[in-house]
């Protein structure tokens, strides 16, 4: 299929960005604030328009996570629909299981999952720890882990034993996130992915994210014209993808993987609204 072209939002260019960090706040409700329609951040966004979105069933070679950051399994999920925690929990020892597999690890711990719709919500309670919470799509051009944050993950989700045994000479921690559409046949808001190989380190822009009970940090994407983006045109759910957000290994191999969704101009009107699982997970190889 030939390429899309789109709309993808990247993090302006600002001079307050000089003095200030970017930060982005997420609180549950309480009186006087609604998170789903006030703003506690800086972040400041532009949308460059007419970027070749290239599919990744038309490269000529199969995308490696080790090479361009993501990679698309063949893999078809027990789980459709996430009504209860149980079922989001059994899909994280699910997806271990797949990196184990796919990866060729020695462990894996998957820390964190998220639900994601592309609809309007208005809410008046929100539990950040429901693991059936559900989000609308993530803004921005972002990497989801930093090299300052990706060892205070590591640090935070293993259990002493599991440092004991693996934080040493000859062990690789890489931190992979999969990302599976829900939708039989995914048109509305795809997810595409930058090839890391195509990002300069200028265009990284670390920024905190802040909750209730600790600050993370990730790296925004400011616009350069060499990027180089692919989607997977109408993916199922037997397409998760898998990419890179972090590794301890040194090289010039890819260590993480740039991702935002978007507005696809080829979707019918009528497709339904993205609906979509992620998970993140600490990836422990032989190096």
């Amino acid at each position: 299929m030939p390429p899309v072209r789109a709309s993808l939002e990247y993090l302006q260019k600002l001079p307050l960005y000089e003095y200030e960090k970017p930060y982005w706040c997420f609180l549950p409700p309480k009186e006087g604030y609604d998170p789903d329609h006030q703003r506690v951040d800086n972040l400041e966004f532009e949308n460059h328009s007419d970027i070749i979105i290239q599919d990744i069933r038309d490269r000529k070679t199969k995308a490696r996570i080790g090479e361009c950051g993501f990679e698309v399994f063949d893999h078809k999920s027990k789980f459709s629909a996430f009504p209860t925690a149980e079922d989001v929990i059994q899909y994280r020892e699910e997806t271990e299981m797949l990196l184990k597999e796919k990866l060729g690890a020695e462990f894996v711990q998957c820390y964190d999952s998220r639900l994601r719709e592309n609809v309007l919500f208005q809410r008046r309670q929100l539990d950040l720890n429901d693991l059936t919470l559900t989000e609308g799509p993530a803004r921005g051009v972002h990497n989801d882990i930093t090299y300052v944050s990706g060892p205070t993950v590591i640090n935070r989700y293993l259990s002493d034993e599991t440092k004991s045994k693996y934080l040493r000479p000859g062990y690789r921690f890489r931190i992979v996130n999969t990302w599976r559409t829900l939708i039989p046949q995914l048109e509305d808001r795809p997810l595409a992915l930058c090839d890391s190989r195509s990002v300069n380190p200028e265009d990284l822009v670390a920024a905190d994210r802040i909750i209730p009970d600790r600050v993370g940090e990730v790296y925004y994407l400011t616009y350069n014209p060499n990027h180089q983006w692919f989607w997977l045109e109408k993916q199922t759910p037997s397409e998760p993808y898998a990419f890179v957000m972090y590794d301890t290994k040194g090289g010039d191999h890819a260590r993480f993987c740039p991702h935002v969704s978007f507005v696809n101009p080829n979707a019918p009107k009528d497709a339904a609204p993205r609906q979509s699982i992620e998970t993140r997970s600490i990836v422990i190889t032989k190096d």
